[in-house]
C-alpha cells in the first residue's frame, strides 16, 4: 500500500502516528553532475537531503487539509558552507543576504533572473523526480557550490514562499565560468 493509499485508509491521526515512529514518510536523494567543457568531470548521488519543516506542513496540508497546491517549484544553488536545518524558512535562508547565500545573476548566468523550474514526471513506484529534465546552471563566475535546495518562487533575490527542501553536498564544487551543474531531486514516499 502506498503513503496515499494509507492516508485514505487510516487518515491523518494515524499518518501522524507512525510518521512519529519512523514507519511512514518522505525522504530524498540528490543528485549532482559537473561539467567542464561538455565533459562530466564529476557525479555523485547524495545522502538523503532535508524537507524541511515548511515543506513537510506544506505536503500536509495540501493533501489533509484545505491548502492549494503549488504548482511550480524551483531548483537552487548556494554558495555559502551552511547546513541547512529543518527550521529553515525563505525569509531567512534564501535570497543574496539569506544564510545559504543563494547563486545569483553574478553566479550563474543560464537561466538568467530565475532558477531553473523543478520538472517532474508524474510519481511512479512512490518516487517524484526531475530525472528526466534535471535543473541545469550554467556558471558565471569562479566560486563554490555547497548545496541545492527547492523553493516555490522563481526569482533568484526571492524571500517568500515555501521551502520544500535543502542539501548540502557531501563534496563542495569548485566551478569556473561556463562549467555546468546538473541537480535532480528525487523524493521517496515510504510507507508501513
Amino acid at each position: 500500500m502506498n503513503f496515499f493509499e494509507f492516508l485514505k485508509k487510516y487518515g491523518k491521526e494515524r499518518v501522524e502516528q507512525e510518521v512519529m515512529r519512523g514507519n511512514m514518510g518522505l525522504t530524498g536523494i540528490v543528485t549532482l553532475k559537473h561539467f567542464r567543457k561538455n565533459k562530466l568531470i564529476y557525479q555523485n548521488e547524495e545522502s538523503h537531503n532535508l524537507l524541511v519543516d515548511q515543506g513537510l506542513n506544506h505536503f500536509l496540508n495540501v493533501v489533509m487539509g484545505v491548502d492549494a497546491k503549488i504548482t511550480t517549484w524551483y531548483v537552487g544553488i548556494f554558495t555559502n558552507n551552511v547546513t541547512p536545518a529543518a527550521a529553515d524558512v525563505p525569509s531567512t535562508a534564501l535570497g543574496a543576504a539569506g544564510t545559504f547565500g543563494e547563486g545569483q545573476d553574478a553566479d550563474y548566468d543560464i537561466p538568467l533572473t530565475n532558477k531553473p523550474e523543478y520538472i517532474d514526471a508524474p510519481a511512479t513506484a512512490k518516487v517524484m523526480s526531475n530525472s528526466g529534465t534535471p535543473a541545469s546552471f550554467t556558471i558565471a563566475a569562479t566560486l563554490t557550490i555547497y548545496g541545492a535546495f527547492i523553493s516555490s518562487v522563481s526569482a533568484k533575490t526571492a524571500t517568500t514562499g515555501t521551502l520544500l527542501a535543502a542539501k548540502q553536498f557531501d563534496a563542495s564544487r569548485a566551478v569556473i565560468d561556463n562549467d555546468i551543474l546538473t541537480v535532480q531531486y528525487d523524493i521517496t514516499a515510504a510507507s508501513v
